[in-house]
C-alpha cells in the first residue's frame, strides 16, 4: 500500500478543517467576552472567573459552573443574559441552559475531606454500656425492653 506524501504547512493552514476550526475558537472567544460583560454589567463579576460557555444550539445558550450555587444565581438571571446575548447579536438566542461540572480539584477535596470523617467512638467500658442497657430496658415496655436486655447480654458474652 502506497502511503501518501506529509502536507506541507501551506497545505494545512489552507484546508476546511483548519478553517472551520479558528471560526469555532473565534466564535468561542467571542461568546467567553459577551459572557464576561454580561455578568460585569448584572454585577456578578466574580462569578466570570468560573462560568464558560460551552456552545450555542439549537437557540440555547449552554453555560457550565462548578458548583450547583452559581448555577442558581445564573438561573435567578436567565432573562436578562439571554436579553445581553441577543442585543449582541450572537443570534436567535431564547433560552439558557446551565451545566454543573465540578472542578476535577473541588471534587477530590470534597472525596478527602468525607473520608476524613473520624469513625465512631468505641465506649472505653463495654460494662457501663451493658449497666445502660440494662437501665434504659428497666424504664421500657415490652417488646423494646426484651430487645435492650438482648443486646446488653449479646454485650456481656463477648
Amino acid at each position: 500500500m502506497a502511503r501518501k506524501r506529509p502536507r506541507n504547512i501551506q497545505q494545512l493552514f489552507s484546508s476546511q478543517r483548519f478553517q472551520r476550526f479558528t471560526d469555532f475558537t473565534h466564535q468561542y472567544q467571542h461568546w467567553q467576552q459577551q459572557l464576561q460583560q454580561c455578568l460585569a454589567a448584572l454585577g456578578l463579576a466574580p462569578l466570570s472567573q468560573h462560568c464558560t460557555v460551552v456552545s450555542v444550539r439549537a437557540h440555547t445558550l449552554i453555560i457550565e459552573v462548578p458548583s450547583a450555587a452559581m448555577a442558581n444565581r445564573l438561573k435567578l438571571q436567565q432573562q436578562r443574559i439571554i436579553t445581553h446575548f441577543q442585543d449582541e447579536s450572537t443570534g436567535q438566542i431564547t433560552q439558557l441552559e446551565v451545566r454543573i461540572r465540578p472542578s476535577p480539584i473541588e471534587a477530590s477535596e470534597q472525596a478527602v475531606s468525607a473520608s476524613k470523617t473520624p469513625p465512631p467512638k468505641v465506649p472505653a467500658e463495654e460494662v457501663s454500656v451493658v449497666t445502660q442497657l440494662r437501665e434504659q430496658a428497666a424504664r421500657c415496655e415490652e417488646p423494646l425492653r426484651s430487645q435492650l436486655l438482648a443486646l446488653a447480654d449479646k454485650y456481656e458474652q463477648e
